[in-house]
This record gives structure tokens, sequence and C-alpha cells, in this order.
């Protein structure tokens, strides 16, 4: 298969530097790979989301819940038989924007998954995120599942 579908995520941020938390983000992306040769394919993705994280000890009672946004893109790619059911890697390096505890951050994301059946596949990413304001650590490991609309390779 050559992918080309949508993905829905699930993640969990942690801040553990300035104000330390955990909270849920949702993420929507769309992911496309194109073709090199019969077991290897190459192309990008684009990912959006966002959602909120609270402190796990309150520093004000009137500022406690904030509230978190990204969006990356990266590289895609698909290794193994494309006409089976191949292995999906993404990585995406500074390639976006987000913001945790308002603070500027950039997403360093790895994703890694599989193709469940034909055209459903699952991965899971890690994304950590680099503070250009040197305050803020955030990492937050996410699941994703995704359906691929893209057409069947034929073996070659």
């Amino acid at each position: 298969m050559t992918l080309k579908g949508i993905s829905f995520g699930v993640g969990i941020p942690f801040e553990c530097r300035d104000l330390p938390g955990a909270g849920a983000t949702l993420n929507v992306g769309f992911d496309r790979t194109y073709r090199m040769t019969g077991r290897w394919a190459l192309g990008f993705y684009l990912t959006g989301g966002g959602g909120f994280w609270g402190e796990y000890k309150k520093f004000s009672d009137d500022d406690h819940l904030h509230v978190a946004f990204r969006l990356a893109a990266g590289i895609m790619m698909q290794i193994g038989d494309l006409s089976g059911k191949p292995y999906l890697v993404g990585i995406a390096p500074c390639t976006g924007f987000g913001f945790y505890d308002m603070d500027l951050v950039l997403p360093v994301e790895l994703r890694f998954g599989r193709y469940l059946t034909n055209r459903w596949y699952l991965m899971g990413e890690l994304t950590y995120h680099v503070s250009l304001a040197n305050e803020t650590a955030c990492i937050e490991p996410a699941i994703r599942i995704g359906y691929n609309f893209g057409r069947k390779v034929k073996r070659p």
C-alpha cells in the first residue's frame, strides 16, 4: 500500500521542570508516502492538536489548568513488503511549534507502528518539546490509529 491516510491520536503530556503536571491531548494528522522500491516508501506527515494539563501541586488557585497546543510536520517511511503489512517510521526534528505552560516549544517526534489490516494502522509516538525559553521540559507519549485511503501496490 502507498500511504494516504488520516490518523487520530491521544497523548499524555508530562511537564517535569517548571510546573510539574500532566494532562491529555487529542491530535489529528495526515500521513502520505510515495513508493521508492518494492520494500520502501518515503513521504511526510502533518499533525496538529491540543488539550490541557494541570499542575500536580497548585502554584496559584486562579491559574492551575493550562492549554497545550502543537503543529508539526515530519518524514514518514514505510519499511517492508509494501503489498503486505509494512512497518511505519516517522520523525519530526523540530519541524513545528507548540505552546505548553505559555512557553513556545519545538517538538521532536518519533513515530513507530505497523499495519493491523490492509487499511488500518497503529502507531506509537514519543514527543519531547524543546523549550525556547529553557523553562519547560515536556514529554508526551501518544498512541495513534489511522486509516489508509491509498491504493494497493502491485507486486513487482
